[in-house]
């Protein structure tokens, strides 16, 4: 049996303009994880506009019998779970012929915990973090979800603060059953505003000026340091089958640079 790929190659033009590599960071039998960057779609969903996916060019490039891909064992690959477009992290593919089924089992009886990382604004928020368990409902004509006790379902959040920098503030995330985007949701109705949120708030992003002490800027130099939101799902771990996982995923570049400037602030 041929060893798996360390990552997967994308051609410019499919996911994004330029040609991509997806690191491998962890696989079994019929299914692979993978780390996913920000502002790539994993799989076909509605609020997505039919936007190419991780999903349908594997199929395309395994169809075209691409040596990688074959090598990875997966004939029908499929999402066991992925995190949404604009979030970075761990993605599951398994084959649907051998244990997608398990997986998606794992998740729906709570088997499994998602750690999520996150930088959001200091003003306004808590001092501490807590639980949110408002229940989410979904707007597919608006492609958004919202806060509904009548129509929406279970969610729990927590949210656990971490170092604090200035005007930013770094949290981690906790979920055993990750809605679509309920991270952001919740986090927004905590008063946790995340950098780079453009949907359920405008929060802004960070800058140079917020890593740079005052002074050491000239008028015109500030720019942005990221262009992507600051919410990474960083682990998963649990039980698939009775087997015990634990999937890791490095932050995404533009988070990396963002927390190693902030941290090296007095």
């Amino acid at each position: 049996m041929q060893p798996l790929p360390r990552s997967i190659g994308f051609p410019a033009g499919t996911l994004s303009e330029e040609a991509l590599r997806l690191d491998l960071i962890g696989s079994g039998e019929g299914w692979v994880a993978l780390a996913k960057p920000p502002n790539i779609a994993f799989d076909d969903h509605p609020w997505q506009k039919n936007a190419c996916h991780v999903i349908g060019v594997i199929r395309q490039q395994l169809e075209a019998g691409k040596p990688e891909i074959q090598r990875l064992g997966i004939k029908e690959p499929a999402v066991a779970f992925a995190p949404e477009p604009e979030v970075s992290g761990v993605a599951i593919i398994a084959d649907r012929s051998v244990c997608l089924a398990t997986w998606r089992e794992a998740l729906g009886s709570f088997q499994l915990k998602f750690t999520y990382s996150l930088i959001a604004r200091t003003e306004n928020a808590p001092a501490t973090g807590g639980v949110c368990d408002l229940p989410i409902g979904m707007d597919d004509t608006r492609g958004r979800a919202f806060v509904s006790h009548q129509r929406g379902k279970q969610a729990a959040t927590t949210f656990i603060e971490g170092e604090s920098w200035g005007r930013w503030r770094e949290w981690t995330a906790t979920t055993h059953y990750p809605r679509r985007d309920q991270i952001r949701l919740h986090a927004q109705e905590c008063g946790i505003s995340i950098a780079g949120e453009l949907h359920y708030g405008r929060t802004g992003r960070v800058t140079l000026t917020d890593t740079t002490p005052r002074g050491r800027l000239n008028k015109g130099e500030d720019r942005p340091l990221h262009r992507c939101l600051l919410l990474h799902l960083s682990k998963i771990c649990g039980c698939v089958a009775g087997k015990p996982i634990e999937l890791v995923a490095p932050l995404s570049d533009d988070f990396a640079t963002v927390q190693k400037r902030l941290r090296k602030l007095p």
